[in-house]
């Protein structure tokens, strides 16, 4: 999650922001974040963060948005299906049942 995002901050050309700005840095962190927050909680959160943002992220947000979190119905109720389901990327329950978040182990490491 972490790798994709800070790839989407340097090809939004965003990463002067990253740098500079602490409050841009915070609420990228906050995005990256939400893996280990609970599934029922990660769109009430995703909201509170994109109200964080200024409009220079708005292409951050949007790509964030569309891949992870899904995109508001035009309807205005509810939200489509992310391209990625939040059981892909959410590690809340691994980090609760202490299981290991990545498979460095089986792989070596």
């Amino acid at each position: 999650m972490k790798k994709t995002v800070c790839r989407q901050v340097q090809s939004k050309g965003l990463t002067t922001k990253y740098n500079e700005d602490e409050v841009f840095r915070l609420n990228v962190k906050e995005l990256i974040a939400l893996a280990f927050a609970p599934l029922d909680q990660i769109i009430t959160s995703f909201d509170l963060i994109c109200d964080q943002f200024d409009d220079d992220a708005n292409d951050l947000v949007e790509y964030f948005e569309k891949t992870c979190i899904g995109e508001p119905k035009r309807s205005g109720t509810g939200r489509k299906k992310a391209q990625f389901d939040h059981k892909l990327w959410n590690i809340h329950d691994r980090v609760v049942a202490t299981v290991p978040r990545s498979n460095n182990s089986a792989e070596g490491w």
